[in-house]
C-alpha cells in the first residue's frame, strides 16, 4: 500500500468517524443529552475520568503482549489505542477497523507479524476479562430475572456461545492454525485479499502466537489481569453513575447489570457503534431488574455521551498521528 493510499484511507476513516459522531448526537437528541448532563452535573467529568483509567488498564494489557524490547512508550501506545477505539466505535467496521488503525500507527515500531500477534492476543485477553465479569455476575443476573425467564435464558445462552467462541479462538492460536485457515479460505475465495493475506503471512503470525503462548505465559496472564482490572474500574463507574442519578444500587446489582449488558453488547458487536442496541439493551435490563426503563435510558445516554467524549479525544489523536511526523508521545514522555 502506497503512502498516498494509506494517507487517503486514514483521512477517509477520520471523516467517517466524525460524521457518525454527529449522527449519534443527533439520534440521541439534544434535549435528552441536556437532561442527562444536568442530572449528572460535574459528575460527568468523573465518569469520563473512570473511562480514561479503564483505557489505561487496557493499554497496559496490550503492552504486555508486545514483543520484549519494542521501542514504544506507554503514553504513545495509550493514544494509539484511543485512536483505534474511536474508529471501532464510530465506523461501520464491526470492531475491526480500529485494529487496522492500531497496526498502521505502529508501522515501523515493530514487525508486522509481532504487531498483529499482539493485537490478536490483547483482544482475546480483553474478551477473557469480560467473560470473567460475566461469569461472576451471571448468577446474580439470573436470580434477578425470575419474572423474565426468556431474557434469563437468552443471557445464559449468549454466555455459552461466548465461552465456546473463546475456546475455539484459543485452540486456533495455540495449534498454529491461522495460516491453514487462511489457505482454506484462499482455496474457496481465491480473490479475497484477507484470505490471501492470512495464507501468505499466516505462518509468521502462527510462529509469533506460538511464542507468546509457550514462551511468555506470564505476559498472557498479566494481560488478562490488566484487562480485568479495567473491567472492575468500569463496574465502579456504573455504580457512580447510578448514585449520581439518584438510584441506590449495591455493587452486586451493578455486577449483575454489567454481566447482562456485556452479553448483549457482545452478541451485537457487528452493529456499528452498537447504535440503538446499547440503549435498548440497557432499557430492557433495567426494566427486568425493576429499576425502571427511564433509569436504563438515562444510564444508556450517559454511557453513550462518555463514549462520544472519549472517542473525540481518540479522533484527535488519530488526526495528530496521521498528519504529524512527530509521535504524540514524544511531547508527553516515554514509558
Amino acid at each position: 500500500m502506497s503512502a498516498r493510499t494509506l494517507r487517503s484511507l486514514q483521512l477517509g476513516l477520520a471523516v467517517a468517524g466524525g460524521v457518525l459522531f454527529a449522527v449519534l448526537v443527533r439520534a440521541i437528541g439534544v434535549a435528552a443529552i441536556t437532561t442527562a448532563l444536568e442530572r449528572l452535573g460535574a459528575g460527568f467529568l468523573v465518569v469520563v475520568l473512570f473511562e480514561l483509567v479503564t483505557d489505561g488498564c487496557n493499554t497496559r494489557g496490550w503492552q504486555c503482549t508486545l514483543a520484549p524490547g519494542t521501542p514504544i512508550g506507554f503514553w504513545r501506545l495509550y493514544w494509539i489505542r484511543q485512536a483505534g477505539t474511536a474508529i471501532n466505535l464510530l465506523t461501520p467496521t464491526a470492531s475491526l477497523g480500529g485494529e487496522v488503525v492500531k497496526g498502521m500507527l505502529l508501522r515501523g515500531t515493530a514487525g508486522a507479524a509481532d504487531v498483529v500477534a499482539s493485537l490478536v492476543v490483547s483482544k482475546l485477553s480483553l474478551v477473557i476479562a469480560q467473560a470473567t465479569v460475566v461469569l461472576l455476575g451471571i448468577g446474580l443476573a439470573v436470580r434477578r430475572l425470575h419474572d423474565a425467564p426468556q431474557l434469563a435464558l437468552a443471557i445464559v445462552a449468549g454466555f455459552a456461545v461466548l465461552v465456546a467462541a473463546l475456546a475455539a479462538v484459543v485452540v486456533v492460536q495455540r495449534r498454529g492454525w491461522v495460516g491453514g485457515i487462511g489457505a482454506a479460505f484462499a482455496r474457496v475465495a481465491p480473490r479475497a485479499r484477507l484470505a490471501l493475506a492470512l495464507r501468505d503471512r499466516g505462518a509468521a503470525l502462527d510462529h509469533r502466537l506460538e511464542h507468546l503462548w509457550r514462551e511468555r505465559p506470564g505476559a498472557l496472564v498479566a494481560s488478562v489481569a490488566w484487562h480485568t482490572v479495567g473491567q472492575l474500574v468500569g463496574l465502579v463507574q456504573l455504580w457512580f453513575i447510578l448514585g449520581a442519578l439518584g438510584v441506590g444500587a449495591s455493587f452486586a446489582t451493578c455486577l449483575a447489570i454489567e454481566a447482562a449488558s456485556l452479553v448483549i453488547d457482545s452478541a451485537m458487536f457487528v452493529v456499528p457503534g452498537r447504535v440503538g442496541v446499547q440503549e435498548g439493551g440497557r432499557v430492557l435490563i433495567f426494566s427486568a431488574f425493576g429499576l425502571g426503563a427511564a433509569t436504563g435510558l438515562a444510564v444508556a445516554i450517559v454511557v453513550r455521551l462518555n463514549q462520544l467524549a472519549v472517542s473525540a479525544t481518540g479522533l484527535a489523536a488519530f488526526a495528530y498521528f496521521s498528519w504529524s511526523s512527530t509521535p504524540l508521545a514524544d511531547s508527553i514522555s516515554g514509558s
